[in-house]
């Protein structure tokens, strides 16, 4: 049974959902789509996150080793991503007012500056992001005894989907009659949403804790590397960074690919998020009853990836067949592939960390897990 504690924690993931949607998907689309920007400058702003994905092992040390705030340890980084979180998605709609072509209220600025302004509103994102998730996953593996962690994570990951699936079927109908009003509108809702979600999921959740004094426990490049000295450990984030890329490189030319080759509307093309997140949520149902069962998480990996690499033949196929139906089926494929993979590595790394080491050890698989990705 969840208890009540992960049951509001599962809030945070929900809120995020949203915001995941918003900047990784409808407004990657209509900026290229719609406005005609570039894919490289939409890509080098979603790319940001691979320069700041550091900040999850460092400041997930630093919330393990914490002393300064009366022993809550993950609390004052979750309020600082969080924040961080909440700012830029309030002031996304700026990129479009200054980057816009055809936007009534567009403001008329050098492309230099623009970019630059664009630059600063996906890197205060991308940067509370890591920091706020490190801090949240700690809590969770600091919370949950370990028998129980992939049971917990899994079910804070459907959370995540279900948020990503609610918020592209309401941003699919709220912009079916597209116009930049209406996307500024959809941002704006998002950060109140987000920044809910959040608070309440928490509030009074992290508990005063001491961790004691160790001598060079402060070294962040020690400990560091006392981990990945092990050939094991050092083989496991490999795997991660590597899988990562095989199975989400094509998540931020999805829906422009959708637009582009089979002429989707942005309404349309919302919808595809939800898809690949029906394909997640199975994936997550799945995990949550197999992974426990097994000595170790490594074969479903390792399915995962064989079923991600049938679901991009399929997409592929897409622009000879010319099929909607077809690439929402190699959508869902590749939902399926990837929640499988992001569930099984996960709940090793979290079966690996004590109350001590867990932020680091989560800041490290996510690290991997966004420089793999190339975005947040």
């Amino acid at each position: 049974m969840i208890s009540p504690r992960l049951l509001r924690l599962a809030l945070f993931q929900f809120g995020m959902g949203f915001s995941v949607v918003v900047f990784s998907g409808t407004l990657n689309r209509v900026l290229i789509k719609e406005e005609g920007i570039p894919a490289a400058v939409v890509g080098w702003l979603l790319s940001l996150s691979v320069f700041v994905a550091p900040a999850r092992a460092l400041f997930g040390f630093r919330s393990d080793r914490e002393r300064k705030t009366y022993g809550y340890r993950r609390l004052p980084y979750f309020w600082i991503g969080m924040m961080m979180i909440f700012a830029g998605l309030s002031a996304g709609p700026f990129s479009l007012l200054v980057l816009s072509r055809s936007f009534d209220l567009r403001v008329d600025l050098p492309f230099s500056v623009a970019l630059g302004i664009c630059t600063f509103i996906f890197l205060l994102y991308a940067l509370g992001s890591h920091v706020a998730q490190t801090a949240y996953l700690a809590l969770v593996t600091d919370m949950t005894p370990q028998r129980e962690r992939t049971r917990a994570v899994a079910f804070l990951w459907t959370a995540l989907i279900i948020g990503q699936i609610t918020s592209s079927f309401v941003i699919s109908y709220w912009l079916s009659d597209y116009t930049p009003m209406k996307l500024v509108q959809v941002m704006q809702t998002s950060s109140i949403v987000f920044l809910v979600c959040a608070i309440a999921a928490i509030w009074k959740q992290d508990q005063m804790v001491n961790v004691g004094e160790t001598e060079g426990e402060d070294d962040f490049t020690h400990r560091v590397w006392s981990i990945v000295k092990t050939p094991r450990i050092r083989l496991f984030f490999l795997t991660v960074f590597l899988g990562t890329i095989g199975l989400t490189e094509q998540d931020v030319l999805m829906e422009p690919y959708a637009g582009q080759v089979l002429g989707m509307t942005v309404g349309e093309t919302s919808r595809i998020t939800g898809f690949w997140g029906i394909g997640m949520l199975v994936a997550m149902l799945i995990a949550a009853r197999v992974v426990p069962r097994l000595s170790s998480p490594l074969p479903v990996a390792m399915v995962s990836c064989t079923l991600g690499l049938c679901a991009m033949v399929i997409v592929i196929g897409v622009s000879v067949v010319q099929s909607v139906p077809m690439l929402l089926g190699g959508v869902m494929l590749v939902g399926l592939s990837n929640g499988l993979f992001l569930i099984s590595t996960l709940s090793l790394v979290v079966s690996m960390a004590d109350i001590k080491t867990a932020g680091l050890f989560v800041g490290m698989w996510g690290l991997c897990q966004t420089t793999g990705t190339g975005r947040q």
